[in-house]
């Protein structure tokens, strides 16, 4: 809903997407977005703040964005499954029903995290959960969301949001590894806490194209 409601207009990244999925069929190419934005401050340091109606026709600052982070060189393709890293925490702690281990060999698995932005070790201790139970040498390819770096309560300068993605990335990567050599990773996609949006066909098919390094997903 917050997408819905972004100030002062919906991202156009988000929307072209979100007819995709809306009101279109068939397999679609994933893009990167030119520029992301992560927390709710303005060029000029303003918050834009729900509970100050005057701040919501602002615009929050945009950074560029570096793009996927790649690594392997193997295809992969699957159901789409996962979600925050949170939430898939708490369903491996609490014996939430998930996929077997059969149906995971046919999965592509989906993480991203939230405001609640876990530490790096904590995301390892997630991962290592997957790999430990014989999921991540299953699974067809791995893809991450862009982590939330900013919040109210904690809110990161851009060298501080900046190592504190990198740190999440190297330990999803170094983690994933050890479980399984081949599979690809791609990191830094637009889906989860940041904006612009992709909403990713959750339980759709998605196909991992590393030669040319592009994702295929169909709504």
């Amino acid at each position: 809903m917050t997408q819905f409601t972004a100030q002062p207009e919906m991202d156009a990244f988000t929307v072209s997407f979100l007819k995709k999925a809306l009101f279109e069929e068939g397999e679609f190419e994933l893009q990167s977005s030119d520029e992301f934005y992560d927390s709710n401050l303005t060029e000029e340091g303003m918050l834009v703040d729900w509970y100050k109606p005057e701040t919501l026709g602002l615009k929050k600052k945009r950074e560029q964005n570096p793009g996927w982070k790649w690594d392997g060189s193997k295809d992969g393709a699957g159901l789409l499954w996962g979600g925050c890293i949170e939430s898939v925490d708490e369903m491996l702690r609490h014996a939430v029903p998930i996929p077997t281990l059969e149906q995971f060999a046919e999965i592509v698995l989906m993480l991203e995290s939230s405001e609640e932005m876990p530490t790096a070790e904590q995301v390892r201790r997630v991962v290592r959960a997957f790999g430990e139970r014989g999921i991540l040498e299953r699974v067809k390819g791995v893809l991450v969301g862009r982590p939330k770096a900013w919040y109210f309560n904690n809110q990161h300068s851009i060298e501080e949001q900046n190592k504190f993605r990198s740190d999440q990335q190297t330990v999803i990567l170094e983690t994933v590894r050890k479980y399984n050599s081949s599979i690809p990773v791609v990191q830094n996609l637009d889906f989860g806490h940041t904006d612009p949006q992709i909403p990713m066909p959750y339980g759709g098919e998605v196909r991992i194209d590393s030669a040319s390094k592009k994702i295929f997903g169909t709504f």
